[in-house]
């Protein structure tokens, strides 16, 4: 019975699509820019790239017909348009790293609308008194199966010649993904309330006050973040000493430890509200590079732990991010208030990756890596002050 059957078939659809999503934006797809030459310029190019797409989001409020058709269209397009970026090794050796770093950013930027389309889909399938629940326990699921696909990615990746292996796992990614669109096809779209103009849902959004506030936090938090992103999973291979393997174990530690916390935070989420989530889950990672910087091939055991921080971060921090502001969203300019959401998100990321290119110029530190960790650590810190007093 409806909404159940669509709720049940989310979570396998998520399963699929966390491996395409986790091995074409994170360690697998870093491990193989490495391995194709990427300078330090470059990783920060790629790490922008999921926010850069997210500029596109408005493409939502003007696009027109059922969200599920187009969430279904636009991923299946997304997914095959990756093809050329996971074949990139393929080609002359200057031509590689530009290859992947484009073909990579078409497919997220074709893929930036399905946000929006989506978290309002599953808004009108998910009572709102559930919301915390349902989605801490689907993202702490899909944080496991993702970072148990990066297990094996690694180990694929350590035993096949570079950068042969990466290409492997990130063509099995593509499959994952494509299979996943046709799960997403199977669900159930509730109907939806007509929507105002573009404009207007845009308009009503922006002349909320306290939610241009919340949009400033989320801005400064993502640019915070992505100051010192990029180069975690290079920090931990050159500098901590770390196999593709032994990262893919990070983050299996991180997601299985997130299976335990995340329904934690979503039952706090609708027992306290998201503002206590937020701060709490905010202050854990904006100290979480400490425990990185700790660590040198001699000395590991701060990175390993750093995977448990990590997981009592992000099993409530993102969860709680979104459902902040489904909650202040009127359903009926609920998109609008989605799309500026995802674009805050996205200008923070896009703004942050552009510093850690730059703060890994000026070559400070052992690592080019060192600083922009450092100063990540102290802006997260800022950011996250001021979320108390949200």
């Amino acid at each position: 019975m409806e909404p159940e059957r669509s709720l049940k078939l989310s979570i396998w659809e998520g399963v699929l699509a966390i491996l395409f999503l986790n091995w074409s934006t994170g360690v697998i797809v870093t491990g193989y820019a490495l391995a194709l030459g990427a300078s330090p310029q470059a990783l920060a190019l790629l790490g922008a790239l999921p926010f850069l797409a997210q500029l596109l989001t408005p493409l939502a409020l003007s696009l027109r017909g059922s969200r599920k058709a187009l969430a279904v269209r636009l991923n299946f397009l997304a997914r095959m348009l990756f093809l050329p970026a996971a074949l990139a090794a393929f080609l002359p050796e200057g031509l590689r790293v530009p290859t992947l770093l484009l073909f990579a950013g078409l497919s997220q930027l074709l893929a930036a609308p399905v946000g929006v389309l989506w978290l309002s889909w599953m808004a009108d399938l998910v009572a709102e008194e559930r919301r915390g629940r349902y989605f801490g326990f689907r993202n702490a699921l899909l944080g496991l199966v993702g970072t148990l696909g990066n297990l094996m990615g690694g180990m694929v990746a350590d035993r096949l010649p570079s950068p042969l292996g990466y290409q492997v796992v990130l063509l099995l990614g593509v499959g994952a993904g494509l299979l996943s669109v046709f799960l997403l096809r199977l669900q159930s779209e509730p109907s939806e309330s007509p929507a105002p103009p573009a404009r207007k849902a845009l308009g009503i959004a922006w002349q909320d006050l306290a939610y241009r506030r919340y949009l400033g936090l989320v801005f400064l938090w993502y640019g915070a973040v992505m100051v010192g992103g990029p180069y975690v999973i290079p920090y931990f291979v050159q500098v901590g000493g770390l196999s593709m393997t032994e990262v893919g174990l990070w983050t299996v530690i991180s997601a299985s430890s997130g299976l335990l916390f995340g329904p934690m935070w979503g039952r706090m989420a609708d027992r306290e509200g998201h503002k206590a989530v937020l701060f709490r889950t905010a202050m854990v990672a904006a100290l979480m590079p400490l425990l990185w910087l700790s660590g040198s091939r001699a000395f590991p055991w701060p990175i390993w732990l750093s995977a448990l921080a990590d997981a009592l971060a992000w099993s409530g921090l993102g969860t709680a991010l979104a459902n902040a502001a489904l909650a202040h969203a009127p359903r009926e300019a609920r998109n609008g208030y989605l799309v500026l959401f995802w674009l805050a998100l996205g200008l923070g990321g896009l703004l942050g990756s552009l510093l850690a290119g730059s703060a890994a110029s000026l070559g400070l530190g052992p690592s080019p890596y060192h600083f922009p960790i450092l100063l990540s650590l102290a802006l997260r810190l800022g950011v996250a002050l001021r979320l108390r007093r949200l």
